[in-house]
């Protein structure tokens, strides 16, 4: 019986973890929605196709974006936040000038 605490433990550790992540992917794709004017399913799909691009996981990609925000958020105007958004999603970098 006492295995079954120890798989217990792991399976909420493991819960905890997925719970974390989703909060983190959430957290960038509210980033994106705002950035680009888009809805939920559209944001995914930008971070979906920035980490395929990049060949890194959504959740890492999310973390990177999730890190960055307080830099990012509201000193920026929506094109500027975009602007940091796209360089943090695909590397590119716009003159603004």
């Amino acid at each position: 019986m006492e295995q079954d605490g120890g798989a217990e433990t792991a399976g909420v550790e493991q819960m905890r973890a997925i719970v974390a992540a989703r909060e983190v992917i959430e957290q960038a794709k509210g980033a994106v929605m705002l950035g680009f004017g888009v809805d939920s399913d559209q944001a995914f799909a930008i971070l979906r196709a920035a980490s395929q691009a990049a060949n890194v996981k959504v959740r890492d990609l999310a973390d990177t974006i999730a890190a960055a925000l307080p830099g990012i958020g509201a000193r920026h105007s929506q094109a500027g936040l975009r602007e940091s958004l796209e360089a943090l999603l695909f590397g590119v970098v716009t003159d603004s000038s």
